[in-house]
C-alpha cells in the first residue's frame, strides 16, 4: 500500500500499472494477488484505510465528550481541518482523490460508507446539544450531513500553504454550523 501511495503521488501520465507498484514494493505478483484481487481492490483499501484514520480521529472527540456540545462541534471541525495541515495526510488524501483511484470499481460506495462513518460521531455531538438545549434548532442527522459537506467542500478548495486563510475558513465553517443548530460560539 505504501508503494501504491508512492507511485500515485509521483507525477505520471496515464494509469499506473500494477507491475510498477509491485516493482516499487519489491513484491511478486503472487504475493500481491494473495492480498488483493485486483488493482481496484488495492485502491479501495487505500481509500478505506485513510477514511478509517480520519473517522477514528473525529470519533475520539465524540467518545471523550470533553466540554459542551459547542466545544465538541468546534473540536470535530478543527480535527477535520487538521487533516489538511498534516503533509502526510494531505498526500494520502490527494492520492485517494486522484482520477485513477476514483475510477476503481466500488469507489463511490466505499466513499459514501466512509462519510457515514465519519458523520456518526457528529450526529452524536449534535444529539447531545439537542438533549441539553444548546442546539435548539438541530436535526442531528440532516445537520451532520450538511456540516460534513461544507467542511469537505471548503477543505477541497483550500491549500495548506495559506495557514491563515485556512484558519479563517475553519472559523467560518464553525460559525455556519453553530448558527445552523441555533447555538452561540463556544467561549
Amino acid at each position: 500500500m505504501a508503494a501504491a501511495y508512492g507511485c500515485l503521488s509521483e507525477p505520471h501520465s496515464g494509469p499506473i500499472p500494477v507491475s510498477a507498484i509491485l516493482r516499487s514494493a519489491g513484491m511478486s505478483t503472487r504475493a500481491f494477488y494473495k492480498h488483493f484481487g485486483s488493482k481496484d481492490e488495492l485502491f479501495l483499501a487505500l481509500l478505506q484505510e485513510e477514511c478509517d484514520a480520519v473517522a477514528a480521529r473525529v470519533n475520539r472527540i465524540a467518545e471523550e465528550a470533553v466540554g459542551s456540545p459547542a466545544h465538541q462541534l468546534a473540536a470535530w471541525i478543527g480535527e477535520m481541518f487538521d487533516v489538511v495541515f498534516d503533509p502526510i495526510h494531505l498526500i494520502q488524501l490527494t492520492v485517494i482523490d486522484s482520477d485513477e483511484v476514483r475510477m476503481a470499481k466500488g469507489y463511490r460506495e466505499t466513499r459514501e460508507c466512509a462519510h457515514a462513518d465519519r458523520e456518526r460521531s457528529l450526529v452524536e455531538i449534535l444529539r447531545r446539544g439537542q438533549a441539553d438545549g444548546s442546539f435548539p434548532l438541530t436535526d442531528p442527522d440532516a445537520d451532520a450531513v450538511a456540516i460534513s459537506a461544507v467542511v469537505s467542500r471548503v477543505m477541497i478548495n483550500s491549500t495548506p500553504d495559506d495557514l491563515q486563510r485556512l484558519k479563517q475558513e475553519q472559523a467560518r465553517v464553525l460559525d455556519f454550523a453553530l448558527r445552523a443548530v441555533g447555538a452561540v460560539p463556544p467561549a
